[in-house]
C-alpha cells in the first residue's frame, strides 16, 4: 500500500504518513485507534508491545490443578509482601 493511498484512507497528508514512517511524529490516539481497526490488529501491537509471554503462562496456568494454582498463588503474594 503507498503512502498516498494510507493518507486517504486515514484523512492525512502523504506527509503525515511520511513522518510516522520515519519517527519524526507519531500518530495520536484518534489515528492509533484508525490504524489498529483498519488493519484488524491491537493498538499494543502497532506500539511493539508483545504480549506471546503472558499467553504462554495463561495457557500453562489452565493446564495446573487446583491445588498447584494455590499454591503459585501464595508464592505470589508471599513474594509481594517482601517487596
Amino acid at each position: 500500500m503507498s503512502q498516498r493511498e494510507l493518507a486517504k484512507v486515514f484523512g492525512v497528508s502523504t506527509q503525515t504518513i511520511m513522518n510516522w514512517e520515519n519517527q519524526i511524529y507519531e500518530p495520536n490516539i484518534k489515528q492509533l485507534i484508525q490504524i489498529a481497526n483498519y488493519f484488524d490488529v491491537s493498538i499494543d501491537y502497532l506500539l511493539g508491545r508483545n504480549y506471546r509471554i503472558e499467553k504462554e503462562v495463561y495457557i500453562r496456568l489452565e493446564s495446573l490443578s487446583k491445588e498447584e494454582y494455590i499454591e503459585i498463588i501464595k508464592t505470589l503474594f508471599e513474594l509481594i509482601d517482601k517487596l
